[in-house]
């Protein structure tokens, strides 16, 4: 290969990655925060509100998310997040119109050859009350607190004065670029409320909020005092339920954070069959879309046994990103499982309609 070809080769591959490395980090810069176009399958990243919430003791739940794949590495694992969390919900039985929840997140994320990582532990708790004795309104209020690392391997990245002209880059050499530290931790907190609404039997409302970097820990890898900015996040859904089998689930979310901000928002639609006589259909499949603002479309299907969900998804890029990325988004999976302690309840915490 002659010199100017290596050039240009070398050109043509650092623009790509510059490409990627300013839509990855700069938007990490302001948020540090992961985002999955599965939004409410992850209630304790989305709000601390709803730990506990559901029908049920238990749920545990499992979340990731490919970006990129194959598009501008031979791996399907350069740019990817997992999310595992379990939350718990106790106090229904002698509170009766009340309950509380407890819960645990942990979140990993990668990011290109530098192995740009986010890791996350945290730990939430929240407090929900019932407004009637059949709990069709509920208010929740919750509180997170996490822990966070950040690092990233610089001995990975190509910098000019690394160059050589007789034969190319040679990572070997100083990069001579003012980085103070490969990795630091930061502590965090956040809160939200939440208001789940049965106003018809065939009709629930949800209604949340959360504030997420209270305490504006300061990011940086180059020694600066640059903090996160304080994190809005607004949700909305409505689920109408034709019967005990068909059902439709219409939401949205919205992020926003040092004037960055984020919108996902669409429907699923899912259809019950294998109905027994003493519950509601056994088995649901689901078919759905959803769309990030300005970012990418995501067609979704799944399939639920009792209380076990799994979803894929897949997001088709739309951005300016597309000719990079081939228009190659990525996928995405959740897993939840709820379940119970107890073989019955002497008290429901979450409203169930009958369509007799």
């Amino acid at each position: 290969m002659s010199k100017w070809k290596y050039i240009r080769r070398r050109s043509l591959h650092l623009r790509v990655w510059c490409v990627f490395i300013a839509y990855y980090m700069l938007p990490a810069a302001y948020s540090q925060d992961i985002h999955f176009t599965q939004f409410f399958t992850n209630p304790l990243i989305l709000n601390p509100a709803q730990t506990g919430n559901y029908e049920g003791n238990y749920r545990v739940g499992f979340n990731f998310k490919a970006q990129w794949p194959f598009a501008i590495s031979n791996s399907i694992y350069n740019y990817h997040t997992e999310s595992p969390y379990v939350d718990f919900s106790f106090g229904e039985r002698k509170l009766k119109s009340a309950w509380f929840g407890l819960g645990a997140n942990f979140v990993n994320d990668q990011a290109g050859d530098g192995r740009l990582m986010y890791r996350k532990i945290s730990l939430s708790g929240a407090y929900h009350q019932a407004f009637d004795k059949d709990h069709r309104y509920v208010l929740s209020v919750g509180i997170g607190f996490s822990y966070i690392i950040r690092s990233v391997d610089f001995s990975r990245f190509y910098f000019n004065n690394q160059w050589v002209d007789a034969s190319g880059f040679d990572v070997s050499l100083a990069n001579n670029e003012p980085v103070q530290q490969e990795s630091f931790q930061m502590l965090d907190l956040g809160a939200g409320i939440n208001l789940g609404a049965h106003v018809h039997d065939q009709v629930k409302l949800d209604f949340g909020f959360s504030i997420l970097h209270l305490t504006r820990p300061k990011h940086s890898f180059l020694g600066t005092t640059e903090r996160l900015g304080i994190r809005y996040q607004a949700s909305a859904g409505i689920t109408y339920s034709l019967n005990e089998r068909i059902s439709i689930i219409v939401n949205g979310y919205y992020g926003y954070e040092k004037k960055a901000q984020e919108i996902v928002a669409g429907a699923l639609f899912g259809y019950g069959f294998y109905q027994r006589r003493t519950s509601a259909a056994d088995n649901t499949l689901y078919f759905g879309l959803y769309y990030r603002g300005k970012d990418a479309l995501s067609p979704l299907a799944g399939y639920q046994f009792k209380t076990t969900r799994l979803l894929l998804s897949y997001d088709v890029t739309l951005s300016k990103l597309v000719s990079a990325s081939k228009a190659n988004g990525g996928p995405e999976i959740s897993l939840v499982h709820t379940g119970t302690f107890f073989q019955h309840f002497g008290n429901r915490k979450v409203y169930c309609p009958s369509f007799k």
